[in-house]
């Protein structure tokens, strides 16, 4: 069910109306609050009542003008009370100035269903920028779903005590979801991307009323003033420069001054205010995670019954454009077991910064990367990266320290694996080896990586009928992961992971780097010393160009900017 609270939308809301028409799991019931509107909005509300069944509108007295936060929220519970919230697993709160990808509530039913404990969810605004014309993302963090949508679990919303009838009333609720153990969160997936037809914080009298009242709305929320000087300096070059900023710390300061009411939750403060403090010394998204896990057992206690696993938050790290599992090796061999009962192919990629950079000039390989269903950080690097930005990865998972994991536990469990790939002395001795190592392991099949194209098609069907649980991929980037990907449904494999020159290490023919090499993040140095002539080219354009992108990246991440070049352009729309 949504429920849209709006006067005077005329100027947008045809937009609204038409996105949620087209939407491919439409609402069953849309209960849109006429809030007192003076312009053309009554009547075009009137025309699209008679086209959409299950829009309901619902007509206010005018009340004098927009008043946002507290009046917004009377208007959303004017419509509320009309209705049997019982009657509904799922509500939204939607604003009438959106537009809205197809798919938009599908996708987002999709997460809730995926994890129980989502309790409210949201996808990323944008907004065409006013002078430059393009459409570019509003600032907002990943741990709260977003005011102008919020899509919550009617379970959730009862919990929380629905939303207080004041400004921040879009902060408090996830917060307040937090604390009881649920997970809020906005995620940034391009079929959930939509468009804010009204810059944030202009909706009442210019951009630098809408800060202020922003300062103010903090305040009451009872932020932590340390926290806000931060998040006011960081936000210094956002449109609109410097002023924005400014009006916000004036907004705090002055309710402080004047010493206006506070949210009356002393308990509520006192989490919060711990929350942002563990926000300064971590970052968001690494004291997200560790607040989510530290309150995960109130859920459980007041929903028993579900697997511990399986309402874990699930958030990946980002870096360079390409999402990271946040696993431990273990953890990993653990997915990838339960990967292998099931019928379709899945890959698993072990990405280091080479991936990475050659992500960014070959398209097919960022696809095949991104089609990753397990997506690991191989390489200090790239963890260093990720933690530098405030994005919590408990270990490096190196290609070479999975297979060996993933042997081991196909020897426990009796699967069955093929490797592919390395030269036939090289993939022969592997094979030896393992039967040796791991009793219990099933060789499904083996070959050697020297096939041409013309070869492709009897190989997939090798590998297909073998019926293995496990295929073993030890060729070159980007041929081992853009093959897999062109050929994975036809291979049918449900595990397939490429590993480059593991089967070389572990067949004895390459030594690895010493632990403490591998630690400080020096096995490159190592395997370029191994073979110089084959690597000194890649490592060093690669290493130089990853450590300039992914530098640049972590600043504008610790300063709660979006990665510099993120661009979106919806398709077939020029702003």
């Amino acid at each position: 069910m949504l429920v849209s609270p709006c006067r005077d939308e005329a100027k947008y809301l045809r937009r609204t109306l038409d996105s949620v028409a087209l939407q491919s799991v439409p609402p069953m019931l849309w209960v849109v609050v006429d809030d007192g509107s003076t312009d053309e909005t009554a009547a075009i509300l009137e025309e699209y009542s008679r086209r959409l069944p299950y829009l309901r509108v619902i007509r206010r007295d005018d009340r004098g003008g927009r008043q946002v936060g507290p009046g917004v929220i009377e208007a959303f519970y004017a419509g509320l009370n009309e209705v049997h919230l019982e009657d509904f697993d799922y509500l939204c709160k939607l604003d009438m100035d959106l537009d809205l990808p197809i798919r938009y509530f599908e996708v987002l039913m999709e997460r809730m269903e995926s994890n129980p404990r989502i309790g409210t969810t949201s996808g990323k605004p944008w907004f065409v920028h006013p002078k430059t014309g393009a459409l570019v993302p509003e600032i907002c963090g990943d741990e709260m779903s977003v005011g102008m949508t919020k899509f919550y679990r009617v379970a959730c919303f009862r919990e929380i005590g629905g939303f207080v009838r004041q400004v921040m009333w879009d902060g408090i609720d996830c917060h307040r979801a937090r604390m009881l153990g649920w997970i809020a969160e906005s995620v940034d997936l391009e079929p959930i991307r939509f468009v804010h037809l009204r810059p944030q914080g202009a909706s009442h009298k210019g951009i630098w009323t809408g800060r202020l009242r922003a300062g103010f709305g903090q305040y009451f929320m009872g932020t932590s003033p340390l926290y806000y000087l931060a998040v006011a300096i960081s936000r210094l070059p956002a449109h609109p420069a410097l002023i924005g900023s400014v009006a916000m710390l004036w907004g705090y300061l002055r309710s402080w001054l004047k010493g206006l009411p506070r949210y009356d939750d002393r308990e509520f403060r006192r989490f919060l205010r711990s929350y942002q403090h563990a926000c300064l010394r971590l970052g968001k998204q690494a004291a997200t995670a560790r607040f989510e896990d530290q309150q995960a057992p109130l859920w459980h206690e007041r929903h028993p019954g579900h697997d511990k696993d399986a309402t874990r938050s699930g958030r990946r790290a980002e870096l360079l454009g390409l999402q990271f599992d946040t696993v431990t090796i273990d953890e990993a061999v653990a997915r990838c077991l339960k990967l292998c009962k099931e019928p379709d192919s899945n890959t698993v990629i072990t990405a280091n910064s080479s991936h990475l950079c050659m992500m960014r000039h070959d398209p097919e390989l960022a696809s095949a990367c991104r089609a990753g269903r397990l997506i690991l950080a191989d390489g200090m690097s790239v963890v260093w990266a990720l933690r530098a930005s405030g994005q919590p990865v408990p270990e490096r998972v190196a290609g070479v320290d999975l297979m060996a994991h993933l042997l081991s536990a196909a020897g426990e469990h009796g699967l069955r694996v093929y490797f592919l790939g390395a030269r036939h002395e090289v993939v022969s001795t592997l094979v030896q080896r393992c039967l040796v190592q791991h009793p219990g392991i099933e060789i499904a099949g083996f070959r050697d990586g020297y096939f041409g194209p013309n070869d492709h098609s009897r190989v997939i069907e090798e590998i297909h009928a073998s019926k293995a649980h496990m295929l073993f991929v030890g060729m070159p980037t980007p041929f081992k992961e853009t093959w897999v990907e062109r050929h994975r449904e036809q291979l049918r494999v449900p595990v397939i992971v490429g590993v480059g020159g593991s089967f070389d290490v572990l067949a004895g023919f390459i030594k690895r780097a010493p632990h403490w090499v591998q630690m400080a993040g020096m096995e490159w140095f190592w395997r370029l010393m191994m073979e110089p002539r084959k690597l000194w080219k890649r490592y060093l354009t690669n290493n130089s160009e990853f450590s300039w992108l992914a530098g640049l990246e972590v600043i504008a991440r610790r300063l709660g900017r979006p990665p510099i070049g993120q661009s979106w352009k919806r398709r077939g729309e020029t702003p």
